[in-house]
């Protein structure tokens, strides 16, 4: 099984998103031609999220970039498009942290070959 698929695999959930409307953004870009976030707003996307077919991965913070982990995979740097939208180049998949009511991160959104999936932090 490729990378590609693995990490596919364990993203691979339930129910599809509608889609998501981003607001524009004020932003730095940076070297690698992605976005400055300072590593507070970094902390507080790290956590594990969990899909509703229980594949679980994680995302921390590795001094100023955001780094992603599926369950047994490699893992895999972020590049920033914004404060809430990350690409994982070499892999052509782009998350989306999403809040809650209260302003917390509570899940990610998945997007790759056109569909959108879910899953959920846990707490």
């Amino acid at each position: 099984m490729s990378k590609v698929q693995a990490l596919a695999l364990s993203f691979s959930f339930a129910a599809l998103l509608s889609c998501i409307s981003l607001q524009a953004q004020e932003t730095n870009v940076v070297a690698d031609g992605g976005v400055f976030v300072s590593e507070g707003t970094l902390d507080t996307y790290a956590g594990t999220y969990i899909s509703q077919t229980g594949s679980e991965v994680r995302f921390w913070r590795e001094n100023e970039a955001l780094m992603v982990q599926a369950t047994g995979q490699a893992a895999w740097p972020m590049r920033a498009e914004s404060e809430t939208v990350f690409m994982v180049r070499e892999l052509q998949v782009k998350v989306t942290f999403g809040t809650n009511a209260a302003g917390d991160t509570d899940h990610v959104v998945l997007l790759m070959d056109g569909r959108e999936s879910k899953a959920m932090r846990r707490r």
